[in-house]
């Protein structure tokens, strides 16, 4: 099981049973993060959102659910010697959160691990009938009382600017999928033209599967969630068939980023693990919009 990607250090943007239609949603706070400043600093601007008291809580209550004992007094015991073997620049910034809200190093690796161990998603890339590409996707976490309130919308710049380096979608694609990481994932890609969407399985080496859209033969639309797309869903956790459902039930001349949205609140898509749901579309950035949702 993958977890399909966005950029998540430490628990900044994170998140079944029926929730209630009546709960409101809220617009998460919006910060620029530079990555002209030092990997230990460029953080500040968003932790300083938050209460520190607040967010080691979240962390000693995540660490402890979803990291065993045991791990835990192993990896205190190594983390000294592991820090040569991780990335740059990324222990850097977790060094710079961690001291910043006075927690240990350790604590600062695992909830990194933790994440991993049990994020849920459902992300959707679609075509409309004209030919304009849409992208969503709803994240669901446990612990949501507390993330719903540690939740921020970052905007990353270099040079002082929004953060791009690829001239095209298909180098984003190839970029994406040939690039080393440390973990599997799912990069749901959408692009600025017609049949510019696509769903990347990836390994730690590369591309396991590549999934694009295909609207000239009637797949105007892929849905993923945490699970390889041709393989069957689990009974227990099948997002996947009801927003295929939703979106038929929408179709390819409906669809806009409401009715993504709308997609994306259809039960059991949403649920009550769900923390935020984002809808946006590359050839009009002005338009992106996240919502924290389940709140009381």
């Amino acid at each position: 099981m993958r977890a399909p990607v966005l950029l998540l250090l430490l628990l900044l943007l994170l998140a079944g049973a029926v929730p209630h239609s009546t709960k409101r949603s809220l617009v998460p706070p919006r910060v620029n993060v530079s990555l002209d400043e030092a990997p230990a600093a460029r953080w500040l601007p968003a932790l300083r959102l938050f209460d520190p008291g607040l967010v080691r809580s979240a962390v000693a209550l995540i660490v402890g659910d979803r990291v065993p004992k045991w791990v835990l007094e192993v990896i205190g015991k190594l983390v000294a010697e592991m820090e040569s073997f991780l990335p740059q620049p990324f222990t850097e910034e977790i060094r710079g959160i961690s001291n910043f809200l006075n927690l240990s190093l350790t604590d600062g690796l695992l909830i990194n691990l933790a994440y991993e161990s049990s994020a849920f998603c459902t992300s959707v890339v679609a075509q409309d009938s004209r030919g304009h590409i849409y992208h969503g996707r709803n994240l669901d976490y446990p612990f949501g009382e507390l993330l719903r309130k540690l939740t921020v919308d970052v905007q990353f710049l270099k040079n002082g600017q929004t953060l791009s380096e690829s001239e095209d979608f298909e180098t984003s694609v190839y970029k994406l999928a040939k690039t080393p990481l440390i973990a599997d994932v799912y990069y749901i890609v959408g692009g600025t033209a017609p049949r510019e969407g696509v769903v990347i399985t990836r390994n730690r080496g590369g591309p396991a599967d590549i999934w694009p859209l295909d609207p000239l033969n009637g797949a105007w639309f892929r849905v993923e969630t945490n699970y390889d797309h041709w393989k069957p869903v689990p009974k227990t956790d099948d997002r996947r068939t009801p927003a295929i459902r939703a979106l038929n039930a929408t179709g390819q001349a409906n669809l806009s980023l409401e009715a993504l949205f709308q997609v994306l609140s259809v039960v059991p898509v949403y649920n009550n693990f769900t923390v935020y749901t984002t809808v946006m579309s590359a050839a009009t950035p002005d338009k992106y919009m996240t919502r924290i949702r389940n709140l009381s």
